[in-house]
């Protein structure tokens, strides 16, 4: 981009270009096939940006493709070398750079359909192109090209979502929201974004998640049953571990455990309910436990059921519940 000033590009690009520096950039255009693809791809950037679902590589290509065969159909309809022939010939390039606003970019928007999914007043289960499910809580929206183009397949995020993503190695999900982006291969994880409290929270059911915050906080790698808090007022990341299906739990009301121990499991109510648990030292503490537990709005029916797969009596104290055998 030696040829010509950075500024004439940069007054282009936000539509401060005067006469003579249009001027100019149709000359340089002219010179090359290579300075016409170079340009294109800048503009391209400037005006999609980096982020557009729409701006894959495959869609970049074929809007080049179209470019420049109009260019060449052009090309051939003229007679001679003439400068004014050559001027008209670079203007005619700028004309259809200029044009990604209303042509090119029309169609390269037109051949990405982008698909926009509301979950309204229920929870809503959603299979993307590639067979990754994605439960919508209520009042979430997502966003996603039909076709999951390109190297990578994206969604948009404003809302919280649980993921179950398709494994693919050779094409990473993305999850972006407003303050956090999740880069995934194959994995289940909850992305809770635009809390009330200006926190984004990404927790890891199974898998390997990258996070990163969008907004300088870094990125961290989480492992299962961890936990990722973006805060956009602190400008932080952190991490913590945490049984992460209780995060998920609004999706169908139910929690899974595996050879958990009954302090494990009392521990999980105490997440979920926001009680203080004690578990008697008399009760079994080294037999482990395998089931589901079902939410209820009041934590005796969930203890009730309990009671029936694990031996115990429990007794209430405001806050507090005891197990006992």
């Amino acid at each position: 981009m030696s040829e010509i000033n950075n500024k004439t590009i940069k007054d282009y690009l936000v539509g401060k270009a005067t006469a003579k520096e249009m001027e100019q950039l149709a000359e340089w255009l002219a010179v090359s096939e290579e300075k016409q693809k170079e340009f294109f791809e800048m503009d391209l950037a400037y005006h999609l940006g980096k982020n557009s679902q729409i701006a894959s590589s495959k869609k970049i290509e074929e809007a080049e493709t179209k470019l420049f065969k109009q260019i060449k159909e052009y090309e051939e309809k003229t007679i001679n070398n003439s400068r004014i022939h050559l001027f008209r010939y670079a203007a005619a390039i700028v004309v259809a750079v200029l044009l990604i606003g209303g042509g090119l970019f029309a169609f390269l928007y037109q051949s990405a359909e982008i698909t926009t999914i509301t979950a309204m007043n229920e929870v809503k289960k959603v299979v993307l192109p590639d067979k990754s499910i994605v439960w919508l809580n209520k009042g979430t929206t997502i966003s996603y090209a039909e076709d999951f183009d390109g190297n990578e397949r994206k969604v948009n995020l404003k809302g919280e979502a649980l993921f179950k993503v398709t494994k693919n190695a050779k094409k990473p999900f993305i999850v972006k929201s407003d303050a956090a982006s999740a880069k995934v291969l194959g994995t289940t994880f909850n992305f809770k974004g635009q809390a009330a409290d200006r926190k984004e929270v990404i927790s890891l059911i199974e898998g390997r998640l990258e996070v990163t915050g969008l907004n300088g906080e870094g990125k961290v790698v989480l492992h299962p049953n961890q936990k990722a808090t973006i805060s956009k007022d602190s400008k932080a990341i952190t991490t913590e571990n945490s049984y992460a299906p209780i995060d998920a739990v609004w999706h169908d009301d139910m929690i899974p455990f595996s050879n958990m121990q009954i302090k494990e499991i009392a521990h999980i109510l105490e997440q979920l309910y926001d009680y203080k648990i004690i578990v008697n030292s008399k009760l079994d503490n080294k037999r482990t436990y395998t089931g589901v537990i079902k939410r209820s709005k009041d934590i005796r029916t969930v203890l009730d059921g309990l009671s029936y797969t694990i031996s115990f009596h429990y007794t209430m104290n405001n806050k507090e519940i005891t197990l006992t055998e």
